[in-house]
């Protein structure tokens, strides 16, 4: 007798198998409809739902497949706060009028507005878990230690620059095209392992594939679990190979790193046994040791949330920079002319990277021109919140504040591109500090805006200004049969293709840039 036969109801034995197979069937997708209805997270009342129906989408694929617009939609229709529909259940959308109000509430948490995004207890999303739930740990290292420690590690990016630039753009003098978005995520994850692991780890291939790859399948893996029904995500986790390669590179890492900070832990409990201070470190490996004050601590979770944080946005900034100086070559020469003259008289510090005016106004405005998104100011309303304009944001719910980039009573021509729009902001009276890169304000959230503002920020302007002294001094750029690179959107989010290329050549830098000599 097998199993099945052993274990059915008596009263099924006189039913034809078939019948049974179809109530069953039907049993199962009444507990699916069933389920389904009662975990839906339903519009939120007060807020009108706003979606692309007039081009037959739906309130949830409207937001998937064209978020972007969305809101422009909802934002032109509705001068006060409205809802869209996510994959997570709905969020609601702030005019950009209530930034600056939302920027410091206590009512507000913001790693709550992303737990449900990016499904922080599978495993593999070990990075994400690290840096939701202990926040304080990452935002202690990054704000305090990483910032504080600027201009000791000016040092490392140069030296690393210098030697990934060689090995990743070449020294071919004829014209020749080249991958855009692998070259620039090669050289960053060369510079951010630099200051995160120190050497020689950075330069481990199998690590530097790792600090890549993994925040590209955390977010394609998030993206189509979150696209997939809630009841078929378990499965659905199961089967996505973007989330196979999430535990395999989770499971690497954690053989890569492990050693080197049991190494470190060793050499300085010995330290403090002999009575002396644990030795000074100038890497994440030994701030986290610092920071964690004895306790226990993830170390390879909390490098790869470093990884999410840094790698990608500052890949895409980078990237998307060189696209615009083939787009607008006329400022080419006049940020080349600044690079010779700020690092000729001054050397490499941080000083000399905060005296590149031209230089961070440019980046300033390729990212107000192509936003990689339209939103900001991701938060969770622990506490019932009244706005100015007695909207009460409700308990539970989640909201983003639109950006106001194309606004034309906050920038002049805004469907412009004026690279050197903030420099001359920088220049009237008391305005000297106001529009520096990473600066934040409601007009500019391209680092987010408040106290959850990026606190990586100022470590990934360095980072960009330093690869971009060797580029523009090194190499020539232009565009591909004079075409710009394609996008990849989803929700508001935009990226530049993987496939995206540049055409480039050796030139002759007019200034050596290495350490020991900068003129």
């Amino acid at each position: 007798m097998d199993v099945l036969t052993a274990y059915r109801p008596a009263f099924l034995e006189n039913v034809p198998v078939s019948i049974q197979v179809i109530a069953f069937g039907a049993i199962a997708i009444s507990a699916y409809i069933a389920y389904s209805l009662l975990t839906i997270e339903r519009p939120l009342k007060g807020f009108p739902v706003v979606a692309l129906t007039e081009r037959g989408l739906s309130p949830k694929w409207s937001w998937y497949s064209a978020g972007t617009e969305t809101v422009a939609k909802g934002l032109k229709e509705h001068n006060a706060p409205f809802q869209v529909i996510t994959g997570t259940g709905p969020k609601i959308i702030l005019p950009n009028r209530f930034a600056d109000e939302l920027r410091a509430r206590e009512e507000l948490n913001f790693p709550k507005a992303f737990e449900k995004e990016f499904f922080v207890n599978y495993p593999g999303f070990d990075g994400h878990r690290q840096g939701l739930i202990d926040d304080w740990f990452i935002q202690e290292i990054t704000r305090v230690k990483l910032t504080q420690s600027l201009n000791l590690i000016t040092h490392d990016l140069v030296d690393e620059t210098t030697a990934a630039v060689h090995d990743v753009f070449g020294e071919d003098t004829e014209w020749h095209t080249a991958a855009l978005k692998d070259n620039v995520a090669e050289m960053v994850a060369r510079l951010s392992s630099r200051v995160f692991l120190g050497l020689p780890l950075c330069r481990n291939r199998r690590w530097l594939d790792i600090a890549k790859d993994y925040t590209i399948d955390s977010f394609i893996g998030s993206q189509l679990m979150r696209i997939a029904p809630p009841i078929l995500r378990p499965v659905s986790y199961w089967l996505i190979p973007n989330c196979t390669r999430l535990r395999k590179q989770v499971r690497d890492a954690r053989k890569l790193i492990m050693p080197e900070v049991e190494r470190r832990k060793e050499r300085a409990q010995k330290a403090l046994e002999a009575g002396q201070k644990p030795p000074k470190t100038a890497d994440t490996i030994g701030w986290m040791y610092e920071v964690g004050r004895g306790r226990q601590v993830d170390y390879v979770a909390a490098q790869l949330s470093l990884s999410l944080a840094a790698i990608h946005t500052t890949t895409e900034s980078t990237a998307q920079a060189l696209i615009d100086i083939c787009r607008f070559p006329e400022v080419v020469q006049p940020m080349r002319e600044e690079i010779i003259q700020v690092i000729s008289e001054n050397g490499w510090t941080k000083a000399s990277l905060q005296k590149l005016r031209l230089m961070d106004s440019f980046l300033k405005e390729s990212q107000r021109f192509t936003p990689m998104s339209t939103l900001s100011m991701n938060r969770y309303v622990e506490k019932e919140l009244e706005l100015s304009d007695r909207t009460v944001l409700p308990v539970g719910s989640r909201f983003l504040v639109a950006a106001a980039f194309q606004d034309p009573s906050m920038y002049d021509e805004p469907e412009k591109f004026k690279a050197f729009r903030f420099s001359d902001k920088r220049q009237e009276p008391g305005q000297a500090n106001a529009w520096g890169h990473v600066t934040t304000n409601s007009s500019h959230l391209g680092f987010g805006h408040g106290q959850h503002a990026c606190p990586g920020r100022f470590f990934a302007s360095n980072e960009i200004k330093v690869i971009l002294c060797h580029l523009l001094l090194k190499y020539d750029f232009d565009l591909v049969d004079g075409e710009v690179p394609p996008t990849i959107n989803f929700e508001v989010n935009k990226s530049i293709s993987p496939k995206s290329k540049v055409s480039l050549r050796r030139r002759k830098e007019e200034i050596v840039l290495d350490l020991e000599s900068p003129s």
